[in-house]
């Protein structure tokens, strides 16, 4: 996968653990199909979670915002096609 050369983005607050999250991630932790990324490896999670030292009361907020990171990040690899 080819990196974003974007301008900086700014994030809200609320925003940051789910971003600093996905960013943690990194690029290795994507389930590939046939015509790329398909979606994020969930095994991946625990992990960076615990790595992360984020707390159980605290990861449904962050898995939601999560899974609007990821599918934004989706969306634009598939555009740039």
């Amino acid at each position: 996968m080819e990196e974003a050369s974007a301008p900086p983005t700014e994030v809200w607050p609320d925003n940051l653990p789910a971003v600093n999250f996905f960013i943690a991630l990194g690029g290795g932790c994507w389930n590939l199909g046939p015509n790329g990324p398909t979606g994020l490896r969930p095994e991946a999670f625990r992990e960076v979670r615990l790595a992360q030292r984020i707390r159980a009361a605290d990861w449904p907020d962050i898995f939601e915002d999560l899974r609007v990171l990821e599918d934004a990040a989706l969306e634009t690899m598939r555009q740039s096609k």
